[in-house]
């Protein structure tokens, strides 16, 4: 049996280029502390191409675990 449980929080690029993109994140990140969610990791996924090395940051995900009830 399992003892922790995971969730993904995926951020696109969409919101990444809204105003008010950070003060949407905390209250995100907040409301998924207070149900007991703990964040792990955090990876940013870049789009590149295959003539340039540079890429830019489509999404970004959030992973979180928490005890299994």
């Amino acid at each position: 049996m399992d003892k922790f449980e995971y969730k993904i929080l995926n951020i696109s690029r969409t919101h990444l280029k809204r105003e008010s993109f950070q003060e949407e994140l905390m209250t995100t990140l907040n409301k998924l502390g207070e149900e007991s969610w703990e964040l792990i990791n955090v990876e940013g996924l870049n789009e590149g191409s295959i003539f340039w090395k540079v890429g830019e940051t489509v999404d970004i995900l959030f992973l979180f675990k928490r005890k299994k009830v």
